[in-house]
């Protein structure tokens, strides 16, 4: 990795961690208690502008930082740590195909599912409920909007620090 990459993975941590403090107070209108996670987008997005590596990177340090150092630290975030690492890593390993790569945010809402009913977090059944799926749905929609809409934006700025592929 390059200084520059380096520099835009603390650049797109510390953003996940801004976004994160913010989509707290922003309450998803399909699933009564729950959030609309934007800060999912933020690892997505270094996915597909820096790579697999960065992607990952920023998934595991803004969650971490999340998840244990700031005062909206909760057990879901931390139980979110790994999904994000691996959803960064596939948003950097599908970033040539912009659809697909937008699409990874389902595989960090699917392993963080499979994470929160693992460790007790979310109850099984709760995953088949309507509203709960509905919910899901609909941030994911909101999700991929903002990726798509985002990319385009950000990667000018970020030219000279992607890796080639």
């Amino acid at each position: 990795m390059s200084t520059r990459q380096i520099a835009y993975v603390a650049v797109l941590a510390a953003l996940y961690v801004v976004v994160g403090q913010v989509v707290r107070f922003i309450p998803n209108p399909m699933v009564p208690g729950a959030i609309i996670a934007l800060n999912m987008v933020v690892v997505v997005i270094a996915g597909i502008l820096l790579g697999p590596t960065s992607g990952a990177l920023v998934g595991l340090i803004g969650t971490a930082v999340n998840g244990f150092l700031t005062p909206a630290g909760n057990p879901f975030e931390r139980a979110a740590i790994i999904p994000h690492t691996i959803m960064g890593l596939a948003a950097g390993l599908a970033r040539s195909r912009r659809i697909v790569a937008a699409l990874t945010i389902i595989v960090g809402h699917a392993l963080n599912i499979l994470a929160f009913i693992w460790l007790g977090l979310l109850p099984a059944n709760d995953v088949t409920g309507r509203i709960f799926l509905y919910g899901l749905a609909f941030e994911t929609l909101v999700g991929v909007i903002v990726i798509l809409l985002t990319v385009p934006l950000l990667r000018p700025l970020v030219k000279g620090a992607t890796p080639a592929g």
